[in-house]
């Protein structure tokens, strides 16, 4: 399995690690949930400092950041709801399941990278 990798502190998963045919669902539970609740922990305190920095902003420009930050939040409960799917599915379901979880993953750091954008 790939070495998870950051961007700006944010982790997510190289494109290799996707197209990596992962054959053991609990490893990859295990790793994408690991990911999952260090992205989790990094964006709250990035989170606080891009909310800071909102404050100050125009008021265009902060209603751009809490429209995204909303769209974050859902697409990290998605994510979330993706991982759980993944310890219910039998051994032949889990990889369909992982597709979306992959997915999501990908969502996920998109919507992370444009609410980070209008600050950087």
């Amino acid at each position: 399995m790939g070495k998870t990798q950051y961007v700006k502190n944010i982790p997510y998963i190289p494109d290799q690690f996707m197209e990596e045919d992962m054959e053991n669902k609990d490893s990859y539970s295990k790793k994408m949930k690991e990911m999952f609740d260090d992205l989790n922990y990094k964006w709250s305190i990035e989170r606080d400092k891009l909310q800071a920095k909102a404050q100050h902003a125009k008021v265009d420009v902060k209603k751009k950041y809490e429209d995204q930050l909303k769209t974050l939040q859902e697409k990290r409960d998605k994510m979330g709801q993706k991982l759980d799917q993944i310890d219910t599915a039998s051994e032949d379901a889990w990889k369909d399941i992982k597709e979306g979880v992959d997915s999501a993953w990908q969502s996920l750091n998109e919507a992370i990278k444009k609410a980070r954008s209008h600050f950087d």
